[in-house]
Parts: C-alpha cells; sequence; structure tokens
C-alpha cells in the first residue's frame, strides 16, 4: 500500500496530528514514538470513534490506547518505527513540532476538498467554539505558536474564502491566536467545514442560536 496517496482522510489526519500529536525519535536508544494527546473527558469519543480507526485503517493496529484519570489524558501511542515513518511522510516531519516550524504541507494546497479536510483536522484538535461577550452564537477560535503554521492556516482560509480576524498574541510563549467571528463566515464554516469532534459540535451555535446539524 502506498500511504501517500492524497486523500481528504489523509488530509484531516495531517491536521489533527499537527494539532494534538508528535512525532518523535531517539537515535541514542534507537527508539521512534507517535503519540496523541486529549483531554480525557472532551476528546474521549473523538478518539476512540473517529480518530483510532482512521490511524488504524491506514496504517494497521499498532496502537496503544489509554487513559491517565488523575491527569484526565487521553492518549493514543505507537513505537513501532514504519509507522512513525510512514507518518512521517504525510509531512509532518519527526521531531519537535515548534523547533521543526511545522505547516500545513504543500500536498493539501493541491484542492479545496483537501484544504478543507485539513482545516477541521486543526480546529477539532487545536481549535475551540466559544461565544464573546453580548453573543449568542459561536465563534471559531485556533490557536498556534508555530510561526509557519499561522501563515499556512491563514493562507488556506484565504484560499477557502474565510474572513478571519488577525493573528493576536495569546501568551507569553509567543502563541497566536485568530478567529471566525462574521455571521456569514460561521454559517459557511458550519456548512463547508464542519467538526468530527463531537465536543466542538455540541457546543456549537449558529447566530441563529441553533445547534449546527
Amino acid at each position: 500500500m502506498n500511504v501517500f496517496e492524497p486523500s481528504e482522510e489523509l488530509a484531516e489526519l495531517v491536521g489533527i496530528i499537527i494539532g494534538d500529536g508528535s512525532l518523535y525519535f531517539n537515535k541514542k536508544q534507537d527508539i521512534y514514538q507517535f503519540v496523541m494527546t486529549g483531554h480525557l473527558l472532551n476528546d474521549r469519543r473523538y478518539f476512540e470513534d473517529f480518530l483510532l480507526p482512521l490511524l488504524e485503517k491506514y496504517f494497521g493496529k499498532n496502537f496503544n490506547f489509554k487513559f491517565d484519570k488523575v491527569s484526565k489524558v487521553i492518549r493514543i501511542r505507537s513505537q513501532k518505527r514504519e509507522t512513525v515513518k510512514n507518518i512521517s511522510e504525510l509531512g509532518i516531519p519527526i521531531g519537535n513540532k515548534v523547533r521543526n516550524n511545522v505547516k500545513i504541507p504543500s500536498w493539501i494546497f493541491a484542492n479545496k476538498k483537501l484544504l478543507r479536510a485539513c482545516i477541521r483536522g486543526l480546529i477539532d484538535t487545536d481549535g475551540s467554539v466559544s461565544p464573546i461577550t453580548g453573543r449568542s452564537y459561536s465563534y471559531i477560535w485556533f490557536s498556534s505558536q508555530i510561526p509557519a503554521l499561522r501563515e499556512s492556516f491563514s493562507k488556506a482560509t484565504n484560499i477557502l474564502g474565510f474572513k478571519t480576524s488577525k493573528w493576536r498574541k495569546e501568551t507569553d510563549n509567543g502563541s497566536g491566536q485568530i478567529y471566525i467571528g462574521a455571521k456569514s463566515m460561521i454559517r459557511k464554516y458550519a456548512n463547508e467545514i464542519n467538526f468530527n469532534n463531537p465536543y466542538h459540535k455540541n457546543r456549537f451555535r449558529l447566530p441563529s442560536s441553533s445547534p449546527v446539524k
């Protein structure tokens, strides 16, 4: 099987991994590791029902699925060399994402379907939905401390026709935050991209104050 055959599923998986995942290699100990980390309560259904089956579809049943009830963390992990290398072939460098200045891979910019899928994966992991003061509907937020990711995210949303806020500094660690707040753009996001993470989907409210269908 050629793992790298561009598809909407793989584009979404790239967004998910860039958001909540990491690829690691310890040269001295010859240890490879892939880890996805989420919130035990908020992300459990997303990890169990959507993410794990998607990973296993493309990379086999090579993943451990564990809960940490003390820290309220959920993890999907693999230490198989082949799995880590195959995932990295999607365009995600092995190593620290910030130091590697990771971005949306160029192959995803081939068409809008791939871009929409990748943005959905990014928002479902490193994004959030919540209103601002005085609004009953949800703004769609995305945060990142990676300059190249912020730049490629803005490029992608611009290609897809979304008007967003400007990036604004969120914390002292260099993280930036951007949001979709115009009513027409929020409806456009719901219609064209939507969510696969049930936590976001259940919290999301359109400007009409009705939940997304």
